[in-house]
C-alpha cells in the first residue's frame, strides 16, 4: 500500500525530523558516555577521508578527531536529512548528493571544504549497497581531486541490535564495550589501477569492521 501523501509531508517536515533526532541524539551521548571504549589511535594527522561501510553510519560520532568540522555525504532522500539534523548536533556538517542524484553538486562542496581544510566522511556501499560492496569511484574522484588520503575505519559495540536491512544497521546500547580500527591510509593518484584500489580498500573496510566485530564478541557481517 502506497504511503498516503499527507503522512509524506510529515515525514519530510523539519518539526518532525527534529523532533525524531534530539531523542535519538541524546541517547547517542548516552551510549558514548557508557561505553568502554578499545580506541585505536588515528595512524594519521587531518585531513583525510574518512571511509566506513554503512551498516556503521550511525557511529560517526565517535570518530570525530577535534580540529574543524568533519564534513559527510549523504543523500537527499528523507533518511538523510535526519541524518544531516542528526550530525549538526555533534557539530558535523554535510554536503547533500549521491551516485544517482545531486553528485557533482556535493563534489564541488567537498572540494570546497576541503581545500580549506575540512575531513570529509564517505560510505563507499550507500546509500543503497549492495553491503559493503564499493558501488562507484565517487570516493577514489574525491581522493584524486581533493589529494587527501582515504582512511578506512570500522566501529563496533558488544551491546546493540543488528537490523535486517540491506546494510544490516546496528542499533547502538548502553554500557557496551566499543572498538574502533583503522586501516592503512590509501593515497589516489592521478595514474592509478581504479580496480585495484577498489580492492584494497574494498578488503581493508571489511577487514577492519571485520576485527571490531571480533574484538567486541560480535559475529561478523559477511558482504551481501
Amino acid at each position: 500500500m502506497a504511503t498516503p501523501a499527507f503522512v509524506k509531508r510529515i515525514l519530510r517536515s523539519d518539526a518532525f525530523q527534529w523532533a525524531a533526532v534530539i531523542p535519538a541524539a541524546a541517547y547517542l551521548q548516552l551510549v558514548m558516555w557508557t561505553g568502554r571504549f578499545d580506541r585505536a589511535p588515528f595512524p594519521i594527522a587531518e585531513p583525510y577521508i574518512l571511509a566506513m561501510w554503512h551498516g556503521r553510519l550511525n557511529m560517526l560520532p565517535m570518530l570525530r578527531n577535534g580540529g574543524k568540522p568533519m564534513i559527510a555525504l549523504i543523500s537527499g532522500h528523507r533518511d538523510g536529512q535526519i541524518i544531516s539534523k542528526a550530525g549538526a548536533v555533534y557539530g558535523i556538517q554535510t554536503a547533500v548528493g549521491s551516485s544517482s542524484k545531486g553528485g557533482m553538486r556535493a563534489a564541488r562542496e567537498m572540494l570546497r571544504l576541503a581545500r580549506d581544510g575540512h575531513s570529509l566522511f564517505v560510505t563507499p556501499d550507500g546509500p543503497r549497497g549492495p553491503r559493503m560492496h564499493i558501488n562507484n569511484d565517487g570516493i577514489l574522484d574525491l581522493a584524486r581531486l581533493t589529494g587527501l588520503p582515504i582512511l578506512p575505519v570500522a566501529v563496533s559495540m558488544q551491546r546493540g541490535k543488528l537490523l535486517r536491512s540491506w546494510d544490516r544497521l546496528l542499533l547502538p546500547g548502553l554500557f557496551s564495550k566499543i572498538a574502533i580500527r583503522f586501516g592503512e591510509p590509501i593515497v589516489v593518484d592521478a595514474d592509478a589501477d581504479r580496480a585495484e584500489l577498489r580492492a584494497r580498500l574494498s578488503a581493508s573496510l571489511t577487514a577492519a569492521q571485520q576485527e571490531t566485530d571480533r574484538l567486541v564478541g560480535r559475529v561478523p557481517v559477511e558482504p551481501a
